[in-house]
């Protein structure tokens, strides 16, 4: 006949000592509890104190065994709440203790790898874009090991080695990617078919080809003449510079062109799509010694009807050098608003310390843009 247990009614095995359900000790037989073995009492003497003396029990009732027994079952309920099973060995003792979360099954299925990053791209502290932290990032070409996990969606990421932050499969690819010789950074739409290589590299193999309307970045150029492309579903592939992709801009970004620089003479600061550039040139123009040193770091944007060629950072100032002619320049920031006196400088306020100006560059400098504009003190 089946056994039933008491406490919940969940129908129990013959050899089972406790209820899978509600955690309720199963009694031995009926009315007895589940108690572990005691030797006989010892006979009467010193020492000796009657059970019914020592205010226990010898035989509690049903009643009486209730609390415990719920007491089991409502911590087996707060274990299970909290994502943790807690359960017995087949000797009574504890078992090992094991996640609901399947993370061994993730880490059996896990896989080494050696990526490099193709971009800079952020570590995070759960393989997730929401609600994750950035806990830290990679640089460009950074070499990076762990092991492929997948999140919530099935999508790749990589656990990176001694660490426990994560890293977007989409941001990292096997080969190291090829120093760029100028950067763009624009969405384009590919007008025509186009097969794209999996890297830079004569005899390449073929890594994708985009359709017709397919969305692309155009990341940059190469020094060997390879353009990267910034593809569809993440990480990047190259075409040769002479065959590549026929694109037009970005319909969703078409005003991005317009609103490159977010010029602020008060501040010198040229906005937010620039200051990546100006943090990398910056960082390149620390380990000089001369403060007349300058850095320059290639763009090649547009802006306006303009070509932005370069940023420019040097002590206490930075700008942008523009491949057209000086009254080009001047003609479209006083359209903008801009008040330029015939020197080329901005009309600021009097409390505002730094100094603003267009001017043709340089012969010596020619080869970073045909005007500057420049920033500081």
């Amino acid at each position: 006949m089946a056994n039933f247990c008491s406490e919940c009614g969940s129908a129990l095995s013959a050899s089972a000592r406790f209820c899978a359900t509600c955690g309720a000790a199963v009694p031995d037989t009926a009315g007895e509890s589940v108690l572990p073995a005691q030797t006989a009492p010892p006979s009467p003497g010193a020492g000796y104190v009657p059970p019914a003396a020592s205010g226990v029990a010898s035989d509690p009732s049903p009643a009486s065994r209730k609390p415990l027994l719920l007491g089991g079952a409502a911590l087996l309920a707060v274990a299970i709440a909290g994502g943790t099973w807690l359960g017995l060995s087949s000797t009574g003792g504890p078992a090992e203790t094991g996640s609901e979360t399947g993370t061994g099954q993730e880490e059996a299925a896990a896989k080494p790898a050696t990526l490099f990053a193709v971009a800079e791209a952020n570590l995070r502290d759960k393989p997730s874009l929401q609600g994750s932290k950035v806990v830290g990032s990679l640089k460009r070409a950074e070499k990076v090991s762990g092991t492929l996990v997948d999140d919530e969606r099935g999508k790749p990421w990589l656990k990176v080695d001694g660490t426990g932050h994560f890293v977007s499969l989409a941001n990292l690819a096997e080969a190291q990617p090829p120093e760029l010789a100028s950067l763009d950074g624009s969405d384009r739409i590919a007008t025509a078919s186009c097969t794209v290589l999996e890297t830079a590299g004569t005899g390449a193999t073929t890594k994708t080809v985009l359709k017709s309307g397919a969305a692309i970045r155009v990341v940059g150029s190469t020094a060997d003449g390879f353009v990267e492309l910034g593809l569809p579903g993440g990480g990047v592939g190259y075409t040769p510079a002479s065959a590549a992709c026929a694109t037009d801009p970005s319909p969703a970004k078409g005003a991005v062109a317009n609103s490159l620089i977010q010029f602020d003479p008060r501040t010198c600061e040229l906005g937010s799509e620039l200051e990546p550039y100006f943090e990398k040139a910056r960082q390149s123009r620390a380990g000089m010694e001369e403060m007349e040193e300058e850095y320059s770091f290639p763009v090649d944007k547009k802006f306006r009807g303009l070509t932005v060629k370069s940023i420019i950072v040097g002590y206490e100032w930075q700008g942008v050098a523009f491949g057209d002619p000086l009254a080009k320049v001047q003609t479209v920031f006083r359209q903008m608003g801009f008040k330029i006196d015939n020197n080329g400088d901005f009309t600021v306020p009097d409390d505002v310390a730094v100094t603003t100006s267009l001017r043709a560059a340089n012969a010596d400098v020619k080869a970073r843009g045909q005007t500057e504009l420049t920033c500081g003190v």
